[in-house]
């Protein structure tokens, strides 16, 4: 070989070092994506069916809206942000409104508010029919839980009071119940916004959405009796409690009256008369009103055996049980460590409401959907099965939704998930899990409240050109239970 071809061969050699070197973090990427989706893909086929069960019966309650999804930047006007965001717990003007959206678009955090002038959200409503893009869609936590139960071969009952219009949008085989038909059903604005969205002089970090609702029914939980006439016969496996954070806010005071404590309280007595093999789960949300959370830690999370939650709802209530403290806005990317602490925090602190209130259940499963990760921890020998599989189906279940396609496309995944992580903020640097993307669930055991607990946490192969979010919350808990029950 001639020195010519030799020093060619070398600089070459050099150039394929550098390439490698310079596009290391990229190729590395795209090199994970690909084992990873094939590990929890096995994982979720491996655990298909819940063994024991030949179709298991979930019933949920309560309520359900009519959903306009509308793109958020194409309604509204950054030229009408006079001052700087700010959150309102009620919303009773166009100002208001605009500084709410814009403060929890900034930091790319859902939020769900009431909108107390009726006029303003019909006329919202009225300006949003007219954008080429906005669309319906059925709504509500136990309604999008229900199909979501049922496209996973789940004997379904809804209790939710909608119109005859909104029905169609809920498959035949899925049993309504809540009474007579009405006449306007309740409608959610969800107002849209992608990554890197500029609303004025603010990006949004992350893609979310702002819901906005003028609710009549669903804030007095109008299906309830109905729905509780039903479960003798029906029989489910599981009950799922959601849709009460749209009793925030409401005006709930007559003749010295709490009617809001007075629901909440045949919520607690609809728990309690289901036998203890029915498995409760309770479905956070978005809620501002410290009065409704504290109801909620007397009143339902004592006799729930599960629930689940987004990382803003987990840092709300972390905060509430600790410290009777609402927060409104949350780190939307939260360090694995530091969303563990919190599960373990609010795990430890609703065990002791459960020995508080002389409950017969106990809290054995928590459930913290993230952009990044699915965090699951339950309690071992409880009646809670198949956790791992429970964590990669639910990773998988936020892609697909969120893409609105049951294909698992590469081209359009990212993993936020770095190659390690801590699972606790206390010592970093003895409690470090190596992320291997052959293995990507990892799994582990712990003592918390004197009992031994598996925490799974799986990597979401997170959907780059979001076609939904709102509902994703709602689908990926409703497909994380369905690995998790048995008789």
């Amino acid at each position: 070989m001639s020195g010519a071809s030799l020093k060619f061969g070398s600089i070459l050699s050099f150039c394929v070092v550098l390439y490698a070197i310079f596009y290391r973090k990229d190729d590395l990427g795209d090199m994970r994506l690909s084992p990873v989706k094939e590990h929890l893909l096995h994982l979720e086929s491996e655990n298909k069916v819940a063994s024991g069960i030949r179709q298991p019966k979930v019933a949920l309650g309560y309520g359900a809206c009519h959903d306009l999804f509308v793109n958020a930047t194409s309604l509204l006007d950054p030229e009408d942000l006079k001052g700087i965001p700010k959150h309102f717990n009620e919303l009773t003007n166009k100002e208001e409104f605009i500084k709410s959206f814009t403060y929890f678009f900034k930091h790319g955090a859902a939020a769900e508010r009431f909108m107390s002038n009726s006029k303003l959200f019909d006329q919202l409503v009225e300006d949003a029919l007219k954008l080429p893009d906005t669309r319906w869609a059925i709504g509500g936590n136990a309604p999008l839980m229900a199909k979501r139960f049922f496209l996973e071969g789940w004997r379904v009952l809804l209790g939710a009071k909608m119109s005859d219009k909104l029905k169609s949008y809920i498959p035949n085989e899925i049993s309504i119940v809540g009474g007579d038909d009405v006449d306007k059903d309740d409608v959610h604005m969800i107002l849209e916004y992608k990554t890197d969205e500029q609303f004025g002089a603010y990006r949004s970090p992350r893609a979310n959405r702002y819901i906005m609702h003028n609710d009549v029914n669903n804030p007095l939980l109008s299906s309830l009796e109905k729905l509780g006439e039903s479960l003798p016969k029906f029989s489910p496996n599981l009950l799922v409690i959601s849709g009460l954070q749209m009793m925030d806010n409401f005006p709930f005071t007559k003749d010295g009256r709490d009617l809001r404590a007075e629901r909440l309280n045949l919520v607690r007595e609809q728990i309690l008369s289901q036998p203890l093999t029915t498995l409760a789960h309770f479905e956070m949300a978005s809620y501002v009103d410290i009065e409704l959370l504290l109801h909620l830690t007397t009143k339902v999370l004592p006799y729930v055996d599960s629930v689940g939650m987004n990382e803003q709802e987990l840092s709300n209530l972390n905060s509430v049980l600790e410290h009777g403290e609402v927060i409104f806005v949350a780190d939307s990317n939260p360090r694995v460590a530091t969303a563990l602490d919190q599960m373990r925090n609010t795990f430890n602190m609703i065990r002791k409401k459960n020995k508080d209130f002389g409950s017969k259940r106990k809290l054995t499963r928590i459930h913290v959907h993230t952009l990044a990760y699915q965090a699951i921890l339950t309690v071992k020998d409880s009646a809670w099965r198949r956790t791992k599989a429970a964590a990669a189906k639910a990773s998988l279940t936020a892609h697909r939704y969120v893409c609105d396609s049951q294909n698992i496309a590469l081209g359009k995944s990212k993993l936020l998930l770095d190659d390690s992580f801590s699972t606790t903020t206390d010592n970093d640097n003895n409690s470090r899990v190596f992320f291997e993307p052959t293995k990507p669930v990892s799994c582990w055991d712990e003592v918390l409240d004197g009992d031994e607990v598996e925490i799974c946490v799986a990597p979401v192969l997170i959907c780059t050109e979001a076609q939904l979010t709102a509902g994703a919350g709602d689908n990926i808990s409703a497909a994380g239970l369905v690995l998790q029950v048995e008789k």
